[in-house]
């Protein structure tokens, strides 16, 4: 330990860090996987034996500035840390596949176990970590039954991409998955190999709204051809929509099998409201929470997917203030969690409660100085999931646009808009995460207005409530503070003239007029899609009937926010949420291979004999 550096709380030595790069083992089907290995250091000397190790297995490059930091860290606490290329990625050999690798990540992950456990250095005990693809690929790894397993810091993964992913119930998640291919295409092995390859991707990625605009892209049509890996990623997740094999692989699909997790390891998830995999969080904590004989421990906060979760105050144009990382998971909680269950310290983090949630929504709604929005919020603890003292209220569509937990008069006329393809409602904010593309791609918490600076607005500044095709269903102002935390359920009656559509629904917190925000703010909180072939949870696409009656249910992300006094609670039901998902032709043509598109006529029914709802998980007296 350096004589100027003293030891962290709850830390007995700082030590030095040896780094030995470039360290290549083979997988069962002898694809050289390269890694880097950082071990504490005594007396000059790497520690030879009776370490526990940590191991993050990523596609984002094992020499990137914020691996390397948390490697460092993680030594010199006195683990050995592995970090690893996965196949197909940067100087590990192999195709690269996006999680479906076959072999998969998780046979990949299990070699690297039992690599790890074969060395001197080692004491047999693992811990892994990482977030987004280095979070499922330990999921994945732990199905295949990964050697030395003892704990995992999984960030923002899922259960399900199929459902909620690249996919969501049927809509392409199409910003989320060609903004990875392009940006992740431009150090893939041809881009690697030849500047040009490099280039034209990092124009395509720099262009994607163009791009976009050209949607269906097929093979050949675009700068990922020239990068055939990422290319038959994109067009692979774009047009197989049935629910194959191919969407059946550990890396992608642990829903399921919550019974082939190994009972034995401590689990620490971290998720946001606005992350992509907050409801599959859940999931696990409750699945996984009934067969684990460890914890299981959740911290969900106002953040978007990234590597940025759980450092930052707030998610797109909000700001939740510095109480949003007093709970935080910084690499001091995440190392409590290891020297616990990898390590055996008695440091007491199993009697914390293991839910950990950032309610929003406590701000006074002026805007900051960075010219955000302050919603503000709080932390709360618990034990269970949905929060025991909730009280699940439905809330009715009326007829005049109202939201009310009266059901709906029997003759209540149904509602009516047409929906084009060719100008679909533009997607302002949700569950992207990429901030690199600010004018195509909008993340978090947003007003739901119109700007001219984005792409899908097509100049349209006006607030989306005011488009023909977007129904706004709200409560009258609130008289006092509501609380809605938990999961939400939204069922619709609804008709369409297609043979295939679209039907999403956004949940919004509608702040009043103010003198920062003359037109008051409506806040997007929530979101889900459906695509009609995919009704009722259908692995394989059908055609709906035109004009048939059909109760469709939309997945919404669970929130946790304060309604204030004044404000409103509003569900805005539409068909397109683009370029966030792809925008429904309505043709019921094979997915990504459309040749046109036509206007569909939707009909939301809200009458006594089909009544259009939503749950909302609304907790008595709040904080």
């Amino acid at each position: 330990m350096a004589a100027s550096e003293a030891a962290p709380a709850g830390a007995t030595a700082w030590y030095e860090v040896h780094v030995e790069r470039g360290v290549t083992m083979h997988a069962a089907d002898g694809t050289p996987l390269v890694m880097d290995i950082y071990r504490p250091m005594q007396d000059g000397q790497p520690i030879a034996a009776g370490l526990p190790t940590l191991l993050e297995r990523t596609p984002y490059d094992r020499a990137g500035s914020r691996l390397v930091l948390s490697a460092q860290y993680y030594a010199r606490r006195g683990y050995a840390v592995v970090l690893q290329d996965v196949r197909g990625r940067y100087d590990s050999g192999g195709t690269f596949h996006h999680n479906l690798n076959v072999p998969d990540e998780g046979l990949d992950g299990r070699d690297t176990h039992a690599w790890i456990v074969g060395q001197p250095w080692s004491n047999g005990r693992i811990g892994t970590f990482g977030g987004s693809f280095t979070a499922a690929n330990q999921q994945a790894a732990a199905l295949r039954g990964a050697a030395g397993l003892q704990a995992q810091v999984l960030r923002d993964c899922g259960t399900n991409y199929y459902r909620r992913f690249f996919r969501w119930h049927g809509a392409f998640s199409l910003t989320g998955t060609l903004t990875f291919c392009t940006h992740q295409g431009e150090n893939g092995r041809e881009a690697r190999a030849n500047p040009a390859v490099r280039t034209a991707l990092h124009e395509m990625y720099r262009n994607l709204g163009e791009w976009i605009d050209r949607m269906p892209i097929q093979a050949g049509e675009s700068p990922l051809a020239q990068a055939p890996e990422y290319e038959a990623i994109f067009l692979k997740t774009m047009t197989e929509g049935d629910f194959t094999e191919y969407w059946k692989g550990p890396g992608v699909l642990i829903e399921g099998r919550w019974d082939e997790y190994p009972k034995d390891v401590a689990i620490l998830m971290v998720s946001g409201w606005y992350g992509n995999h907050v409801a599959g969080s859940f999931d696990k904590f409750v699945e996984l929470g009934k067969r684990l004989s460890k914890p299981i421990h959740l911290i969900v906060g106002p953040w978007i997917h990234g590597p940025g979760m759980g450092e930052e105050t707030g998610a797109g144009d909000i700001e939740c203030g510095p109480d949003a990382l007093a709970q935080g998971p910084n690499l001091d909680t995440r190392v409590r969690w290891f020297d616990r269950w990898v390590r055996d310290v008695p440091n007491g983090v199993e009697q914390d409660a293991p839910l950990k949630l950032f309610v929003m929504g406590t701000g006074d709604g002026h805007k900051t100085e960075d010219g955000k929005l302050f919603h503000g919020g709080y932390w709360k603890t618990a034990w269970t999931w949905p929060l025991p003292e909730t009280q699940f209220t439905t809330m009715y569509l009326q007829p005049a646009g109202g939201l009310e937990t009266v059901p709906p008069a029997a003759d209540a006329a149904p509602s009516t808009y047409d929906y084009d393809p060719a100008n679909p409602c533009p997607s302002i904010g949700g569950y992207a995460h990429d901030k690199g593309l600010p004018s195509v791609v909008l993340v978090g918490g947003q007003d739901q207005r119109g700007r001219a600076s984005f792409r899908a607005c097509r100049g349209d500044t006006r607030p989306l409530a005011e488009r023909d095709d977007v129904l706004v269903f709200q409560t009258e102002p609130l008289a006092a503070d509501t609380e809605v935390t938990g999961p939400l359920d939204v069922r619709l009656f609804v008709s369409t003239s297609a043979l295939d559509t679209d039907f999403a629904a956004k949940l919004i917190d509608v702040y009043p007029p103010s003198g920062d925000y003359p037109d008051g703010y409506a806040l997007l909180l929530s979101e889900g899609i459906l695509r009609m072939r995919y009704r009722d949870d259908r692995l394989v696409g059908e055609p709906v009937t035109p004009g048939e009656v059909y109760e469709i249910a939309l997945d919404l992300q669970p929130t946790g926010n304060v309604f204030k006094r004044g404000h409103r609670i509003r569900l805005d039901v539409t068909s397109s949420s683009f370029p966030e998902f792809d925008a429904n032709p309505n043709t019921g043509e094979p997915l990504g291979r459309h040749t046109h598109t036509v206007v569909a006529h939707q009909t939301v029914f809200h009458d006594a004999a089909r009544p259009s709802r939503v749950m909302l998980p609304i907790i008595p007296g709040g904080r």
